[in-house]
């Protein structure tokens, strides 16, 4: 069967390479020739670019974020550079045929097309103007005949206005089979009179071994290390942080979503998705202020705390409530007793497998 895939696969961040990675991975591995539908529009595309506008309302704001970006560039080029790499080497879109608008019709012919993971249902802003959900991630271009599916669609924050949901309700006519991300998704779904089910995040689907064969067999740091991966801002999570290092007698190192103006001491500021896997991989304990750090921990059967996601913190709460450790997501972050893997990976077996089931049956 040929199968392609709408997801987030071109944006800069770990966690959306590594799910469109793993959604294709899975599928090749059963036999299924996989591709993902090239789609990045400009609303995308304008967050990634190596050099940006001059931004600011006053002269003042103008000149300090000139600064910011001139002394940040270089950085910025090494991990873009890396997540091209990443982006070529693993998720195979050189050949592709690329589409900037939801005006596009997709040339290409699927037995079925699968509306990828991550939050590609969320309503966007382009220009400081509010554009909705984009109709793309909704299959609208796909012909009749085509079977859509979602796996795993996520919107972050639900915050739909009327004609949002009106145009949602219309938009999943299209699909055939809808599977989400997290409880809160679920019950919009049948909110608007629709059926869903929960299922797990690509990264999730594959084991283990399947990722430590992407990652270097060494050490990633050779002290012991806990490491601090912060996707969100949060001084709860960085004050855990540091005191969760001196009372494990370790290194802390810091993994940023963002580049600082100035370098920092043990901070990682441009790592690839490989070396991020590689970071929490080694680590003694890991803090996480985000789902796919969160998700890579249990893969890895690391201890660790997740905290400070507030309004998006639904989709981390739906996993660690279905592994029966929600307690180790945390708005003011305690100490916690260890997870014990052996019961955890029991029960994340069983979901997998059921997710693995659900995306099958629907492709078919």
């Amino acid at each position: 069967m040929k199968i392609g895939i709408l997801t987030y696969h071109r944006a800069h961040n770990y966690g959306a390479m590594l799910q469109a990675y793993a959604l294709r991975t899975f599928l090749q591995n059963q036999g299924h020739i996989v591709e993902f539908i090239d789609y990045w529009p400009d609303s995308h595309k304008s967050q990634y670019t190596l050099i940006k506008p001059i931004r600011g309302k006053s002269l003042y704001f103008k000149i300090l974020n000139f600064v910011s970006d001139s002394l940040t560039l270089i950085r910025r080029a090494i991990r873009m550079k890396k997540i091209n790499e990443f982006r070529n080497v693993h998720l195979g879109i050189n050949h592709l045929i690329q589409y900037s608008s939801n005006d596009n019709i997709i040339q290409e012919q699927y037995d079925c097309v699968i509306v990828g993971s991550d939050q590609i249902w969320r309503t966007h802003e382009y220009e400081g103007k509010h554009v909705g959900i984009d109709p793309m991630y909704f299959c609208a271009n796909i012909p009749h005949s085509t079977r859509c599916i979602s796996y795993a669609a996520s919107m972050g924050i639900i915050a739909l206005t009327a004609k949002d949901e009106e145009l949602m309700r219309t938009y999943l006519q299209k699909f055939s089979t809808i599977l989400v991300r997290e409880n809160s998704l679920k019950q919009l779904v049948e909110n608007i009179g629709y059926t869903a089910q929960v299922v797990l995040d690509p990264t999730l689907l594959l084991s283990k071994q399947q990722w430590n064969k992407l990652i270097p067999p060494q050490r990633y740091h050779q002290k012991k290390y806990v490491l601090f991966y912060e996707l969100m801002p949060s001084k709860e999570a960085l004050t855990f942080a540091v005191k969760k290092a001196q009372t494990m007698n370790c290194e802390l190192l810091i993994m940023d979503s963002i580049i600082h103006t100035l370098p920092r001491k043990n901070h990682i500021s441009y790592a690839s998705p490989i070396e991020f896997m590689h970071a929490i991989r080694d680590a003694e304990f890991i803090i996480a202020t985000s789902f796919h750090g969160t998700a890579f921990s249990l893969i890895f059967e690391k201890q660790f705390i997740t905290i400070g996601l507030q309004k998006n913190a639904d989709r981390v709460k739906t996993l660690l409530q279905q592994l029966g450790i929600l307690e180790h997501y945390q708005d003011i972050p305690l100490e916690l007793q260890d997870i014990n893997y052996d019961k955890t990976n029991t029960i994340l077996h069983s979901i997998r497998q059921k997710s693995q089931q659900f995306l099958l049956d629907s492709i078919q």
